[in-house]
This record gives C-alpha cells, sequence and structure tokens, in this order.
C-alpha cells in the first residue's frame, strides 16, 4: 500500500515538473536566439 502511494506522489511530481522544464526550456531557447540575433546585429 506505502508502495503504491509513493508512486502516486512520484508520479504527481513529474506531472508537475514537466510544463515547469518545457518553460524553462522555451525561456532558454527564446533567450538564446535573441542573443543571436543581437551578436549578428553588432557583428555587421
Amino acid at each position: 500500500m506505502a508502495q503504491k502511494k509513493g508512486n502516486e506522489l512520484a508520479t504527481i511530481s513529474v506531472y508537475l515538473n514537466t510544463p515547469i522544464a518545457a518553460v524553462l526550456l522555451a525561456v532558454g531557447f527564446i533567450t538564446a536566439s535573441v542573443l543571436f540575433a543581437g551578436v549578428l546585429l553588432i557583428a555587421r
């Protein structure tokens, strides 16, 4: 019974962490893109 409850908590944790990780990845990608574009403009 305790094992099943632990697995449910782990599953809930994964479900909560997945969108957070996706948002961080998206923000990092956008930031990198903006920085890269800025460097290209400055380099011209």
